[in-house]
């Protein structure tokens, strides 16, 4: 005789999706107590703006690390038009520093470290791969100060992208790994 499957009553079932159901409605929130994570949302809030909030204590911080974000933007930049022959490989750095001062703010105007014209591919990446591995350093470091939980983590994540796309430049640009 064949093995029935035992049979399950209805109010089991009944019971496990009101369980299933009055589970999904619990606040289970873990920002709620601490207060340098950001709030998920509500009136007022700053989620969705692009901007991390910061408190008084980290205004200096985060100016010192949009100085950086826009030696490295320049840096990318210049070098990208005076080598047009790189600048499907510097672009994105361009790109990305941009984006990561938005989060934070806005830009200031910096000068770069700018290559020689005459200066041949692998040394324009080896300079431009240092000033990422530079500012790198300063993304990492800057996240250890931070006194805000949610600044440390945006600052964490922008030395985490920085040190991928150093990645592309090829290995002259990340001859020592991290600096």
């Amino acid at each position: 005789m064949p093995n029935r499957p035992a049979a399950v009553s209805r109010r089991l079932v009944l019971g496990a999706s009101l369980l299933g159901v009055a589970g999904c409605s619990l606040d289970l929130d873990p920002t709620t107590d601490d207060p340098t994570i950001a709030p998920s949302g509500g009136p007022g809030s700053p989620v969705g703006t692009g901007a991390v909030p910061e408190p008084d204590d980290d205004a200096d911080l985060v100016a010192s690390v949009l100085g950086a974000l826009a030696v490295a933007h320049r840096t990318a930049r210049v070098n990208a038009r005076r080598h047009p022959d790189l600048a499907r490989r510097l672009r994105p750095l361009e790109r990305l520093h941009a984006t990561h001062a938005a989060e934070l703010g806005r830009l200031p105007s910096a000068s770069g470290v700018v290559a020689d014209a005459g200066e041949d591919d692998a040394a324009v990446l080896a300079r431009v791969g240092r000033a990422e591995a530079r500012l790198e350093r300063s993304l990492a470091d800057a996240a250890l100060e931070a006194a805000s939980g949610a600044l440390a983590q945006t600052l964490a994540a922008m030395a985490a992208g920085t040190a991928q796309l150093r990645t592309t430049l090829g290995p002259s640009a990340t001859a020592g790994g991290t600096p």
